[in-house]
């Protein structure tokens, strides 16, 4: 009897469980088509990130206007008060004055004191006019304009009696505009210039601020400390506490 032949499987292509024909071509194909669905994939999420991402930046861009806003019309709010408390100061001064000019006149004078002028009644009007103007250019978001009219306000007039608030301002605008150095000079400037300013505390913490924005934890405690020590009732004090603390738990 003949024996049956023997068959050499080794000679023909593998065939997978489906009947197709599994070849290291159709392998290839298949690895890269499956890579090309992931790309898809990955670029799909990317854009959805960024679209996300880009909505974070116009809320936080809508935020820092809005609290610009809320600075100037307190800023606004305080001068106007400043204002109509030196009023009365001015009107009596004019009235004591005026009293002693008339007691001095012998009594058969029947002439009239003479009026106070109304240019000296509001020295201050010109002068508010270019504050007025940088001021509500930086809170309308203008900033490059409300630096350099700050800057020719005080340029023009440093001893102004809005000069102190104009060179705050002039800070917190650079603050804006992303120049840290020219922040830091305006706010130095008014610790220097004008150290009876009642922007002074305030100043004071927009260094701390911007010392432990750069990591410069010990100057920025120094500026907190001095700022608690010598303005302990102001609203700057109460957040230089706060962030004292925070770092102080940090540092635990």
């Amino acid at each position: 009897m003949s024996l049956a032949p023997v068959i050499d499987n080794s000679v023909y292509p593998s065939v997978g469980s489906s009947g197709a024909n599994v070849t290291p071509a159709n392998t290839a194909v298949n690895g890269t088509y499956e890579l090309m669905l992931r790309l898809d994939e990955l670029q799909t999420e990317v854009q959805q990130l960024t679209g996300k991402l880009e909505e974070q930046t116009n809320l936080i861009s809508e935020l820092k206007r809005k609290q610009s806003g809320l600075f100037s019309d307190l800023d606004e709010r305080v001068q106007q008060l400043e204002n109509k408390l030196a009023a009365p100061k001015q009107s009596a001064i004019s009235d004591t004055s005026l009293t002693k000019d008339v007691s001095a006149e012998k009594p058969e004078t029947t002439s009239a004191p003479k009026p106070v002028s109304s240019q000296a009644a509001t020295p201050a009007d010109d002068k508010k006019q270019p504050y007025q103007q940088a001021f509500d250019a930086f809170r309308a978001g203008q900033t490059a304009e409300a630096i350099a009219q700050f800057n020719a306000l005080l340029s023009k007039d440093s001893n102004s009696p809005f000069a102190n608030n104009a060179q705050y301002w002039l800070g917190r605008a650079y603050r804006v505009s992303k120049n840290s150095d020219s922040a830091r000079k305006a706010f130095q400037l008014v610790l220097d210039k004008y150290p009876s300013s009642q922007k002074v505390p305030d100043s004071l913490l927009e260094l701390g601020l911007m010392d432990l924005e750069q990591r410069n934890t010990a100057k920025a405690k120094d500026y907190f400390t001095r700022l608690i020590t010598d303005f302990p009732t102001s609203s700057a004090a109460k957040i230089a506490e706060k962030k004292l603390q925070q770092l102080s738990e940090m540092s635990n």
